[in-house]
């Protein structure tokens, strides 16, 4: 099967369009799946050679019933892990389902917001008519890091539990790394009902106010970190602090489960002056080098 760069298949699963599907299933290493495909092979030819063995001198038993195999579920979800980690549903294009009981989570979790409302409807015209809006929308004014935003996010309810959870992520690593934690963060904008520029007939997350865009984090020192500016995109580890934020924040938001896509400028040019955060329904991580060639 032909593979292609993660931003490629990432674009064609986010805009509805139809892209191959990995052999194996998410997060399983190929290495291992070739090795108990050799293992069950060996093990097989042994046991029909041993039953052929034995049926010439044994009557033949009556066929036992196949077992039935148990219904598959989502991955458990650990604590301020909001990313989407069911494969069954990745090709499903449209505003994400609402979350449970999700306003008293918010509550919870220390999150001051206002309901709003986002009517789920039809944009556009002939083949570029595309469905926009949320079913669960809120207001983001405060959350557990204390942090203001230049504009308060627009964003589907789990996306705000998403937030508050980064916000944790970022405080502590600013505080470790650059000794004064973020007091406010540059939002580039969370909810705009269209395609994608590049790509007519393309849907993003933002079409459902289910991401948020972020360009910079001002720390209460008056010290401003940019990701167009501070970003490193080597392979070596940052040298300089700013840098190491950003990586750092980046990571840890892919890596522990708090979003479905971090993209950054690992990712593509197009990110890169801005982290995109999001809850789509399949995975990728955009906090590293991307493959660039097609075997």
């Amino acid at each position: 099967m032909r593979k292609l760069p993660l931003s490629v298949v990432t674009l064609l699963l986010a805009c509805g369009a139809p892209a191959p599907r990995p052999p194996t299933p998410r997060n399983a290493p190929a290495s291992a799946s070739a090795s108990a495909s050799a293992s069950a092979s060996a093990s097989a030819s042994a046991s029909a050679s041993a039953s052929a063995l034995a049926s010439a001198s044994a009557p033949a038993a009556d066929p036992e019933p196949a077992p039935t195999s148990a219904p598959t579920s989502a991955p458990a979800r650990r604590p301020g892990a909001y990313a989407n980690l069911d494969p069954a549903d990745d090709y499903i294009v449209g505003p994400p389902d609402p979350y449970t009981d999700c306003e008293t989570e918010l509550v919870a979790a220390g999150v001051k917001f206002k309901p709003a409302a986002l009517a789920v409807h039809v944009a556009g015209r002939g083949k570029s008519k595309i469905m926009c809006g949320a079913p669960q929308v809120v207001t983001y004014l405060r959350g557990p890091g204390k942090i203001a935003y230049s504009a308060p996010p627009l964003l589907t309810c789990a996306m705000a539990l998403a937030l508050a959870s980064f916000e944790r992520i970022l405080q502590k690593e600013a505080t470790e790394t650059l000794g004064s934690p973020v007091a406010r963060i540059e939002q580039l904008g969370t909810y705009n009902c269209r395609e994608m520029a590049a790509y007519p007939g393309w849907v993003s997350e933002h079409s459902y106010a289910n991401a948020i865009d972020i360009g910079s984090f001002v720390l209460a020192n008056g010290k401003t970190v940019e990701v167009l500016r501070d970003f490193d995109v080597g392979d070596a580890p940052p040298a300089k602090p700013a840098a190491s934020f950003l990586r750092a924040v980046s990571r840890r938001a892919n890596d522990e489960d708090v979003f479905s896509h971090v993209l950054t400028p690992f990712f593509d040019a197009h990110h890169k002056n801005h982290f995109h955060l999001d809850l789509a329904r399949f995975r990728a991580d955009g906090t590293r080098p991307q493959p660039v060639s097609i075997d």
